[in-house]
């Protein structure tokens, strides 16, 4: 805008005689597009036209958004929990590992009036606004405080919180797949984990390879490659059930993360996985391909601490058994 004005101004200046002889007719043409009547019919235009914001630009969840310090993907949570705990114990829906916030420092609660911030005895207090509260019922763009960290509350209906979905969701889904990234995994299992640590509820993860896929590369081209990596998560993603968490954790290597699941059930929907994979071709430029993928399975009970590499290093090392023990297998 501002190299725009300089360079009209310049021409103004070295075009002196050019302007002197404008129409006539040029300047009355000038001063009707500017005119203020033209600027009323299109503010009478919008009213008349009925102008609302559209459906399909507000938002269908709250949300928190970390604004402070500033992080656009682990910085947003869809409010799915009720309550939800924020604290620095690692059984906390939202782990906020800083000194200033205590172990359990606050938890939101969705009431039939909205949702409501409720510090927990915290030792350095919980603010909103920048206000001291024991119990406050949150209005749509308020700063909440827990320790060093502000996020900014975003109800349901809310423009700004449709918008905070769609910039979090084309950053966690991998791009070629449409599953879900290994950065949202990651982030999901800390707070599955929590979960079942809380409840005393099991978990698995299951990763899974595609068997002999450089083989595919090699032979057949990188764009015969994506297609099997393409219609592989199309296949385990119709499949999985409703809650479960299917995501591309890199290459040709996925990851399912399942809630409340135990081992036996683990590897019947782990089986269930391998063989809609290898039971029937995969339609390719280069013709059909016959594909397998070789599965392993970390279980976690819900009774001790444990980080999301750990299971995720169990379920690697199972995987590559069953790649030793001769692949398109399960190994739990």
């Amino acid at each position: 805008m501002v190299s725009s004005f300089f360079r009209r101004n310049v021409l103004m200046c070295n075009s002196t005689t050019a302007v002197s002889q404008q129409s006539a007719s040029d300047a009355s043409a000038a001063a009707i597009v500017s005119s203020p009547a033209m600027e009323t019919d299109a503010e009478a235009t919008l009213q008349q036209d009925d102008f609302s914001t559209p459906e399909a630009a507000i938002g269908d969840e709250s949300c928190l958004v970390q604004i402070y310090p500033a992080d656009v993907i682990d910085g947003m949570l869809l409010l799915d929990e009720n309550p939800l705990t924020i604290g620095r114990d690692i059984a906390c829906d939202i782990v906020l590992d800083d000194s200033s916030v205590s172990r359990r420092h606050a938890e939101l609660v969705c009431l039939e009036n909205g949702y409501h911030l409720r510090d927990l005895g915290s030792t350095n207090g919980t603010l909103v606004n920048g206000i001291l509260v024991q119990d406050q019922l949150l209005l749509s763009g308020d700063r909440l405080s827990v320790g060093s960290f502000i996020f900014k509350y975003l109800s349901a209906g809310s423009v700004e919180s449709h918008y905070h979905e769609t910039v979090y969701l084309s950053l966690t889904r991998d791009a070629l797949t449409g599953t879900m990234n290994k950065r949202y995994l990651l982030e999901s299992m800390q707070r599955e984990i929590a979960r079942s640590l809380r409840r005393r509820q099991p978990l698995a993860v299951v990763m899974m390879d595609i068997d002999k896929f450089k083989n595919v590369n090699d032979t057949h081209g990188h764009l015969v490659g994506d297609e099997v990596l393409c219609e592989f998560g199309a296949r385990l993603a119709a499949i999985c059930r409703e809650d479960d968490l299917f995501a591309r954790y890199g290459g040709e290597e996925f990851t399912l993360l399942m809630a409340s699941t135990e081992r036996d059930e683990a590897i019947e929907i782990a089986e269930r996985c391998r063989r809609v994979i290898a039971e029937e071709p995969f339609t390719t430029a280069s013709g059909p391909l016959d594909i397998t993928a070789s599965f392993g399975i970390a279980c976690f009970e819900g009774d001790g601490a444990v980080v999301p590499a750990e299971l995720l290093r169990i379920a690697d090392d199972r995987l590559y058994d069953a790649k030793r023990g001769g692949r398109n297998r399960v190994v739990c």
